[in-house]
């Protein structure tokens, strides 16, 4: 180069260059470094595109707060995108750091659970991060030990627990809930850190009524009747709807929309293939609801407004047009009216009954039939799990642990009926009050962690000092809280009391002789150390040395 040209330095690429070349770098490098250079650099590094890159590129969940799709697709500089990520990178710093203190110490756990579960889905990502270790992490020997993923899955569970409760909330309070997030709201309780919870399913169907439109250019253009027909179609040729076998009709994936639309088989009871068929049909422009008839729930099809099914528009003083009715689950032609009011009339019901059964029903009812379906198949379950002649059905192939997940959706099923049982005679607390005793029982078993969901869905409805409910249910927090409040009190093991009565050691992995399951014991009582309820259900005392022998802690 002649000596008299000068050198090319940064500041004479155009800022169009630069901005490019600083997507290249991370986040952490544009806070620290680059955006102290100059101001220049300054101006560059703060630049709303290149914070609403990083947002969407760092961060895949997001706490419903932040309406996020909705910035995504609005004007890029209506929104202070910088300060969006950084208030995720804090989210992220204080969900560690609190889940680190739920590792190290046995106190204040509740409160420690609630403090994350407060930022909803914005530590969604960093719980996942500590879920799914990667296998050449430095620290991937420590993480995948029993106690730092059990409480990152057991604060997801919690974090997924409190967003169920809260869509089933908006709808009791009248607000509109889509039907899939409504039924999706069930495998919030048993997703783990699987995919598929309420945006994911969602997307789901956004891609089937992609692909329905692609696969039909002219649907738009066709009567109502017809796009039914062509939406129902679409789902049995892809097998989304049904099950391969009547055999396998009680098992518990069946009852989730999630696992349905995922799972490679896509099984699905009646229900739930018909919230598959309304929820795809209502994204390309069909009126479909589900219809309440007893034992076999059928999709209902209304015609547009002034207008029949089949598209003839109605002259002044015509009838309204009657809908029609579908069985996504057995097959993809209509079934006539003449049929169901048949069947109706074979069981019993009179004429005058068979409107009502015929009409379509609310979300809410669609959520209490689904929770009856989860109560039957775990009741079925444990019948059949003690038979001799077991057929290996029903089953409860879930995400993790079957026998954990049977729990799970049990208690799913308990909340569903406590918040929509007869929403009607609410102010009674009649209908509600018989699934109290059943929640308490678990919470205090199982979810310790969920006292901050008692008190703010159950308690503000029993808060009468002269209902016997409200002292059970403050009686029943109480003594939770104060365990998780009292330091754990140190047992040696070496004592002759356990070293003869206690067989197994802490660290043992086991496979149970009747239930099949793999476990590790995490600690154990000399004798049993439960009160007198939970060894009445669980038969302690028919045992062959009833409540006085060892008994196990096991994860």
């Amino acid at each position: 180069m002649p000596s008299r040209q000068r050198l090319s330095t940064w500041s004479d690429l155009p800022d169009e260059v630069l901005q490019h070349i600083l997507f290249y770098l991370s986040p952490d490098d544009l806070l620290s470094n680059v955006q102290r250079l100059s101001k220049r650099f300054s101006r560059l590094a703060s630049e709303p595109l290149l914070w609403r890159h990083h947002c969407r590129v760092h961060f895949r969940y997001w706490d419903s707060k932040h309406r996020i799709r909705q910035k995504i697709l609005g004007n890029v500089g209506d929104v202070d995108w910088k300060t969006l990520y950084m208030h995720r990178k804090r989210v992220e710093s204080e969900t560690a750091s609190v889940l680190d203190s739920i590792i190290e110490g046995q106190v204040n756990r509740i409160q420690k659970f609630k403090l994350i579960a407060d930022f909803g889905y914005d530590a969604k990502d960093t719980l996942l991060k500590h879920c799914r270790t990667c296998e050449t992490a430095e620290d991937v020997l420590a993480r995948r030990q029993a106690t730092p993923r059990y409480y990152a899955n057991a604060v997801l569970d919690h974090v997924h627990r409190s967003k169920a409760l809260a869509e089933w909330k908006k709808l009791l309070r009248g607000e509109p809930v889509p039907l899939e997030r409504a039924l999706g709201s069930f495998d919030l309780f048993v997703l783990h850190d699987q995919h598929g919870d309420l945006l994911e399913i969602s997307e789901i169907f956004d891609d089937l009524a992609s692909t329905l439109r692609t696969e039909n250019p002219d649907l738009d253009q066709l009567s109502t009747r017809k796009r039914a027909l062509v939406v129902v179609r679409f789902l049995r040729n892809r097998n989304l709807t049904g099950l391969s076998t009547e055999i396998a009709y009680r098992d518990l994936q069946n009852t989730f929309i999630g696992i349905a639309l995922q799972d490679q088989e896509h099984p699905s009871l009646p229900l739930i293939s018909v919230a598959i068929f309304c929820v795809l049909a209502q994204r390309v422009g069909v009126d479909a609801r589900c219809c309440g008839i007893p034992n076999h729930v059928h999709a209902m099809v209304f015609p547009q407004d002034d207008e029949t099914l089949d598209g003839r528009r109605l002259l002044p003083g015509d009838p309204n047009s009657d809908p029609m009715y579908l069985d996504p689950y057995r097959s993809d032609v209509e079934v006539p009216l003449q049929s169901l009011r048949r069947m109706l009339s074979e069981w019993g019901l009179q004429p005058a009954q068979h409107a009502d059964f015929l009409a379509d029903s609310s979300t809410a009812n669609v959520i209490l039939r689904t929770s009856r379906n989860i109560v039957a198949t775990v009741h079925d379950f444990r019948a059949h799990h003690e038979d001799a002649e077991n057929t290996g059905h029903p089953t409860i192939r879930l995400h993790a642990n079957p026998f954990a997940d049977l729990d799970n959706a049990y208690y799913a099923a308990l909340w569903a009926n406590y918040i929509f049982g007869n929403p009607f005679r609410r102010s009674e607390g009649t209908t509600q009050s018989q699934f109290i005793p059943l929640i308490l029982e678990r919470f205090e078993r199982l979810y310790p962690m969920d006292a901050s969901l008692i008190e703010q869905h159950i308690v503000p409805s029993y808060n009468n000092p002269t209902n016997a409910q409200h002292w059970e249910l403050r009686e029943t927090l109480r003594v939770v809280r104060a365990a998780d409040q009292t330091p754990k009190q140190v047992r040696l093991r070496n004592t002759r009391a356990s070293q003869e009565g206690v067989k197994y050691k802490v660290g043992q992995v086991f496979r149970h002789k009747r239930y099949g399951y793999t476990a590790v014991i995490t600690g154990w009582d000399i004798e049993c150390g439960m009160d007198s309820d939970w060894m009445s259900i669980n038969q302690v005392d028919s045992l062959a040395r009833g409540r006085h022998q060892s008994f196990y802690h096991a994860l």
